[in-house]
């Protein structure tokens, strides 16, 4: 596949000798979800890995996002796994990538040559974080964080006209590299293992311009969003004021500009920095760690005391104040959730109509308590401050999350059972299949309507995904079920449909000459030159030739002879 970019890769003659494929997914929470697709890579025998994360502008549609997950990664349905890549609910998948070998040296080569050069060359596998669209800012530059700072962005070339939208979750994540890069050359010296761990450091951004085909068009391109860059990297907290980052060559080591039009993984394969499984599995790890244990670095206070002080008070009170609130939440939606008992162990959740509410009005009341002990001086003066409020906010909402799936799940399960009880009170008759589809609506329609309430509403920044995917499962669910326990009834022989009733139909039509080859005349021959003679009812009245010739005789004559009224040639 040959691709438009700015700046040209070289690569030899190869041949691939397995084709690529993917390994698996993962629909689990991201960052975490990159560790089972990176076991799993390495399971297939991938000695290499490369991480990217997959991140779009506002201006890609949903629709359009899919296809180009699609697209860009070679994700088709020829192979075991593809299916299991879906965009909205896959965050993570792997692909290994082919083998590659020299053809010249593969011809001039015996077979044990090229098993010997099978295992020289190490096979590499790629695993790709796919937020969902509704993920938090913090959960993207999280998972950019676990990714080694690799990105795949699609711009939208409204966007890229606009100057807007492109940065929604592209700015956090550039924010979590700069504060990333400061912490890593902390620890560097001078000597050969700190190049070489500057080496693995390196940073990737690929801009895919969506709809663009020429070169000209990925030129104007970057100048636009080198220029929207500019203006954000101004205003984004950077480690150093004295010495901010300007452009993204800053960023990232190198940038990658390519049309839509192909795929992208031969070309991550080839600029993207691979290391062994255990070392990208750690990255990832760490990610986790600190994004649990800090949500804002302290490496970019600069020495402000109130900064300083809004840190080391808002931190812990943030982690404690999380806490409180979760258990507030998981206590009031356990079976022990009536007990007096504070020390009680909490039994199994149960399902909470109001769930949503519930999470808004326990959110709303942590907070209202972080605010009273937090003052108002660190919250509205110091922009630390500011910023520890409004992560911990995400960050209630995005493990409420967890939660609200859960309460899906018992919402699922209580359907069914409520759809089966309805069962039970139906009278098998013939129209029982008709019964049954009605009871099956219902039970979908209640399922509808109460997984609206579970959702919360207060808070637009983390928003819950719809009930959408569940509905579809519960209604696969009940026409399974309905169809088994039609069959069941016909084998017993209590259920017979209802006989088809016969269908009536009745044909009308006009016969051009009723009476067959007693009409002597052919219609277009109606100015014969002999005499018509017209025969009337009386048998007696005849048309005399000169009543023919003169006169309007044809109105009480012609054309509309019937019966035994025959118009005949003398």
């Amino acid at each position: 596949m040959k691709f438009i970019c700015i700046s040209t890769i070289l690569s030899s003659t190869t041949w691939l000798a397995s084709s690529s494929h993917i390994v698996s997914g993962s629909n689990s929470r991201l960052p975490m979800s990159l560790s089972s697709v990176i076991n799993d890579l390495e399971a297939e025998g991938a000695s290499k890995v490369t991480t990217f994360a997959f991140l779009t502008s506002r201006g890609i549609t949903q629709s359009q996002r899919s296809q180009l997950l699609s697209s860009l990664f070679g994700i088709s349905s020829d192979g075991d796994h593809d299916k299991e890549v879906v965009d909205g609910v896959t965050t993570a998948f792997g692909k290994k990538m082919g083998e590659e070998h020299d053809t010249d040296e593969e011809e001039e080569g015996d077979d044990d040559d090229e098993e010997s050069r099978e295992l020289a060359i190490p096979s590499v596998g790629i695993a790709i974080a796919n937020p969902l669209p509704n993920a938090a800012v913090n959960e993207v530059a999280a998972t950019v964080q676990a990714c080694g700072g690799n990105i795949v962005f699609v711009a939208s070339l409204q966007d890229l006209e606009r100057g807007e939208g492109l940065f929604d979750k592209l700015a956090p994540a550039m924010e979590r590299i700069l504060n990333q890069n400061v912490e890593e050359q902390k620890g560097q010296g001078d000597d050969a293992t700190s190049v070489m761990n500057k080496q693995e450091g390196r940073k990737t951004l690929v801009v895919v311009v969506e709809g663009a085909t020429t070169q000209q068009d990925l030129l104007d391109a970057k100048a636009k969003l080198e220029s929207a860059a500019a203006s954000v990297l101004a205003n984004i907290v950077q480690p150093d004021p004295n010495r901010r980052v300007t452009t993204l060559q800053l960023v990232f080591d190198s940038v990658e500009y390519v049309a839509s039009s192909g795929p992208v993984d031969e070309l991550l394969e080839d600029i993207g920095f691979a290391c062994d499984p255990a070392t990208a599995a750690s990255n990832v790890a760490k990610s986790v760690y600190q994004d649990a244990n800090t949500q804002t670095t302290v490496a970019g206070l600069h020495g402000s005391p109130l900064d300083l002080a809004a840190a080391r008070k808002l931190l812990p009170l943030s982690r404690r104040v999380k806490e409180e609130c979760l258990a507030v939440v998981r206590q009031n939606s356990s079976s022990s959730s009536g007990s007096n008992n504070s020390n009680e162990q909490q039994g199994e959740m149960v399902l909470v109509k109001d769930f949503g509410s519930l999470c808004d009005a326990a959110v709303k009341s942590s907070m209202e308590k972080f605010d009273q002990e937090a003052g108002s001086k660190l919250l509205e003066k110091s922009s630390v401050g500011k910023r520890i409020r409004m992560e911990l906010v995400e960050e209630i909402y995005s493990d409420l999350e967890t939660l609200y799936e859960e309460q899906l799940k018992l919402l699922h399960m209580a359907a069914f059972e409520s759809f089966r009880a309805s069962l039970s009170q139906l009278r098998i008759s013939p129209n029982l299949a008709t019964d049954m589809e009605k009871v099956a609506a219902q039970a979908v329609k209640l399922f509808s309507d109460t997984a609206r309430t579970l959702r919360a509403k207060n808070f637009r920044s983390v928003v819950w995904p719809k009930a959408d995917s569940h509905t579809s499962k519960l209604k696969r669910e009940l026409k399974e079920y309905v169809s088994l326990r039609l069959q069941n009834a016909r084998a017993d022989g209590k259920f017979r449909p209802v006989p088809r009733k016969g269908v009536t139909m009745g044909l009308h039509w006009l016969l051009p000459k009723p009476f067959g080859n007693d009409y002597r005349l052919e219609p277009w021959e109606v100015h014969a030159k002999d005499d018509l003679i017209y025969v009337p009812k009386d048998k007696i009245t005849d048309v005399r030739k000169e009543d023919v010739m003169t006169g309007d005789w044809r109105d009480s004559i012609v054309p509309c002879p019937t019966a035994n009224e025959m118009m005949y040639l003398k």
